[in-house]
This record gives structure tokens, sequence and C-alpha cells, in this order.
């Protein structure tokens, strides 16, 4: 069962998630709140919905929207085919020289059966911990508020 790290941070400065399901416009508050860019690790980052697009999203996110293809599954459009990671070690290395909290996109809702996994293995296997983000509702008022406000 993945740990929802929504709302926590790590020491380290790796996060996975997927888009299906979320709305655009809570994305720039979860990289606001996990101090991140975005590394779209799409082979191919087109979809039917317009803000999904790398042209949408590089417009909308500017310099914190980074297209990683390295990171890509090159056998994308084949469901329930075997995961092809296009470069591994060359993308792992890319985003390890960031400096950067990130955050690895992809549009998979779901982290098991996504090559976001392979991605998030990776990391853990060179000592990095990597968070799976399920909720991007980072505006909740209990974020916000003071422990001792409710005495």
């Amino acid at each position: 069962m993945q740990k929802d790290v929504s709302f926590t941070h790590f020491l380290s400065n790796f996060y996975t998630t997927g888009y299906t399901g979320k709305a655009f416009e809570q994305l720039p508050a979860l990289l606001d709140f996990h101090d991140a860019v975005l590394a779209d690790i799409r082979f191919a980052p087109v979809s039917r919905h317009l803000q999904w697009t790398k042209s949408y999203l590089s417009l909308m996110l500017k310099d914190r929207y980074r297209h990683v293809a390295a990171l890509g599954n090159r056998n994308y459009k084949t469901h329930g085919g075997a995961i092809q990671i296009h470069n591994l070690e060359l993308g792992i290395r890319l985003i390890q020289s960031w400096k950067t909290n990130v955050v690895l996109m992809c549009a998979c809702a779901e982290l098991e059966n996504c090559h976001r996994r392979v991605v998030k293995n990776e990391l853990e296997k060179r000592g990095h911990e990597v968070g799976e983000i399920i909720d991007w509702n980072v505006a909740q008022p209990s974020l916000f508020r003071n422990q001792y406000s409710e005495r």
C-alpha cells in the first residue's frame, strides 16, 4: 500500500504522481507546497486534454516544467505491455543533477502498473526516498491552523 505524502516533506527531494482524475488548477500549488519542479516523464507528452500537453504545461509553469523523455516508457501505447524505459541511467542522472525538489509526473492514476514505479524503484536503489503524491489538494485549512488555536 502506498503512503500518501501530500502533506509531509521527506528529507529527500523526489515525488511521483499521476494526473488522471486531477485538476490542472491544483498543480501550481502542489509544486509550491513541495518547492519543486515538474518532471514530465511521459515518453510523448501529448494528451487529448489541452492542459496536459507539453506546450500548455510549459507555457503555464514556465521554468518549473521539464520534459524528461529519457524516463518515458517507449511502450506506452501498448496497454498492459512490458515497460521499456527509454534511457533510465541518463534520466536518473539528469534529475539528480537539478539540485531541487522534483515531482515526477505521468498520466497514470495508479503507481502499481505505471512506468514511474520503475523510476521510483531505481531512485530508491540509489538511496533516495521517493514519495507518491496521491492527493493534490494542498490548500486544506488544517495545514494552516495554529496547533494551539482550538484549545
